[in-house]
């Protein structure tokens, strides 16, 4: 039960916008790097159609990062089925949580352009990824909802 590191880096000049903040869609675009990261290991070397899409997510800011802050990506692999994949990424600097980025992902093949299942290599590397640990707080659901439909 622990959570993994998937991305690191700094805080770059091209991530502040004209107000000098790190722009907002830059927190996600980390957080996105980490699940591209995630899916390029599930899949392996292999030359498969198989793709994901993100659709689902849900964002908290906590605090701001600054140019030249070192910024570490940890995540836990909350829930998955034989088609989807629930990531919980906690963006952190200096051991402080900055952002948590939480999404729905969804197997497709890029050929067929339709949902796919994951193959047996897909579905190795998520069985091997630790249980999600006791403060990794789900704010999505894999399960659909009735009430959505």
């Amino acid at each position: 039960m622990t959570w993994v590191v998937t991305w690191t880096g700094t805080v770059d000049h091209d991530w502040i916008d004209e107000l000098d903040h790190v722009n907002f869609l830059k927190y996600q675009q980390v957080a996105d790097l980490a699940s591209l990261d995630i899916w390029k290991n599930a899949k392996g070397e292999q030359a498969g159609s198989l793709e994901f899409v993100m659709t689902e997510t849900y964002v908290r800011y906590v605090r701001e990062l600054r140019l030249g802050m070192p910024v570490e990506v940890n995540s836990v692999l909350l829930a998955l089925d034989n088609k989807r994949f629930q990531l919980l990424h906690h963006i952190k600097s200096g051991g402080e949580l900055m952002c948590s980025v939480e999404t729905l992902n969804l197997c497709f093949d890029s050929q067929s352009r339709k949902v796919a299942n994951f193959n047996e290599d897909i579905t190795g590397h998520f069985a091997s990824w630790p249980a999600p640990p006791l403060d990794a707080k789900s704010s999505l659901s894999i399960t659909r909802k009735r009430d959505a439909w």
